[in-house]
């Protein structure tokens, strides 16, 4: 299910507890890469697919869980994917058809993550998966699925991940107002 950061910010600032009601899983922070870089990976040969990437304002949030009951997927795990049949959908051409598999160990409580044989593999904090093998996920985790570059949140500290995205998007706002008053701006 994804969940519009807006929204959820919105409601955080209103009722910090709120959300702690609304996000009970863990979750996939997918933000836009930042302006100038492009993608790792290039299909010249898949034109006309509607990539659904975050903006740079606001990113998108996938929840870590299963799909609704009644509606199954064909493998034991949360999936992550880019068709319909995921747990976790990724609408995006460097994302395998099933990509990866989310698992959570019950007696710890860590999660984990395996890539399924994916294309253009799958990628924690900078290291390629071992198809198959599961990696554990602690909080903030980077991952990459294709040219998709997501952070794993556990539900417990999504509040503090707004908290600090607010405050890094609001310092880096106001530091481009201030380096382009009067016209100026400053290079790099």
């Amino acid at each position: 299910m994804h969940l519009k950061f807006s929204a959820l910010a919105s409601q955080f600032l209103d009722d910090p507890h709120s959300v702690r009601h609304a996000v009970r899983w863990p979750v996939l922070v997918w933000e836009a890469p930042p302006m100038g870089v492009r993608p790792l990976f290039t299909r010249s040969t898949m034109t006309g697919l509607s990539l659904r990437r975050p903006t740079l304002a606001e990113p998108l949030v996938l929840e870590v869980r299963k799909r609704p009951q009644g509606i199954t997927t064909p493998v034991p795990g949360i999936t992550l994917g880019r068709t319909p049949d995921n747990d976790i959908i990724v609408e995006d051409p460097t994302v395998s058809r099933v990509h990866a598999t989310f698992s959570e160990e019950k007696h710890t409580g860590v999660w984990y993550v395996a890539d399924d044989g994916s294309h253009n593999g799958t990628w924690h904090n900078g290291t390629l998966l071992i198809p198959g093998r599961p990696t554990p996920l602690f909080d903030r985790a980077s991952l990459r699925f294709g040219d998709v570059l997501a952070t794993f949140v556990d539900f417990s500290a999504f509040n503090q991940f707004i908290l600090d995205w607010l405050a890094r998007h609001s310092r880096a706002g106001r530091a481009a107002t201030h380096a382009t008053e009067g016209g100026l701006t400053r290079g790099g």
